[in-house]
């Protein structure tokens, strides 16, 4: 990729040149959707359905964590997998029906692009879910790269997901901001030898607060980062 017109700014005295994001949690909150696929199954099963509040804040742990949330934990493991292909087979068909961005993630979207500066997705969601939400947000197909949880056979907290999205900006980690919700993404970007952003107001489980993660920063809203653009 060329970056040569793109331009740079300024993080804790260091100069960055691209920006990275979580997609679920981060960029958007695609928790109701995630929710309603497993509220399905445990509706026909004849099971308590989960609150908003288990579902917002177990979304981001994958299907298997929102099905033991609502079975428990005393199934087979035929039964989990089982009920995770009826969950992804529902949520296929419903990815995008109650998903929107969190509040200030298209302002920081669009400065980004404004100013030239060039910025991805790297995501644990597998690709075929992916497509179809940057397909339902069209801002998000504007990102200059994409690696999905199965474009390669790491997935966070490793932190090769990272490395080769920063090898297709052709940007030295070193240069780049990471933004995510979950612990594993902060390890992943400091693995990477990038800078950490916790998105604060994304999936955070009550029992694992984004303050104990160890993150170059913490934002309670997406667009706290335009100031670093403004400033610099």
């Amino acid at each position: 990729m060329d970056t040569s017109m793109s331009f740079s700014f300024k993080f804790k005295q260091h100069t960055v040149n691209a920006m990275l994001f979580d997609l679920d949690g981060t960029l958007l909150d695609t928790a109701a959707d995630l929710g309603a696929a497993a509220n399905a199954l445990l509706s026909r099963d004849g099971l308590e359905l989960l609150s908003d509040d288990t579902i917002f804040h177990t979304a981001s742990q994958g299907a298997l964590a929102l099905i033991k949330a609502g079975y428990g934990h005393a199934l087979s493991e035929d039964d989990y997998q089982r009920l995770r292909q009826e969950f992804l087979d529902y949520y296929e068909n419903n990815v995008a029906t109650h998903s929107r961005y969190f509040g200030g993630c298209e302002q920081l979207l669009n400065q980004l692009n404004d100013q030239k500066i060039p910025w991805g997705i790297v995501t644990n969601k597998p690709y075929f879910y992916t497509k179809q939400l940057l397909n339902s947000f069209p801002l998000l197909a504007t990102t200059h790269v994409t690696v999905c949880g199965d474009t390669m056979r790491e997935r966070k907290p490793s932190p090769a997901p990272l490395i080769l999205a920063a090898k297709s900006l052709a940007i030295e980690p070193q240069q780049i901001i990471y933004v995510g919700d979950a612990r594993t993404d902060i390890e992943a970007a400091t693995s990477a030898k990038m800078h950490s952003v916790a998105a604060n107001y994304g999936y955070i489980p009550h029992q694992d607060p984004c303050h104990e993660w160890q993150a170059d920063m913490i934002v309670d809203r997406c667009d706290e980062l335009c100031d670093l653009l403004t400033n610099s």
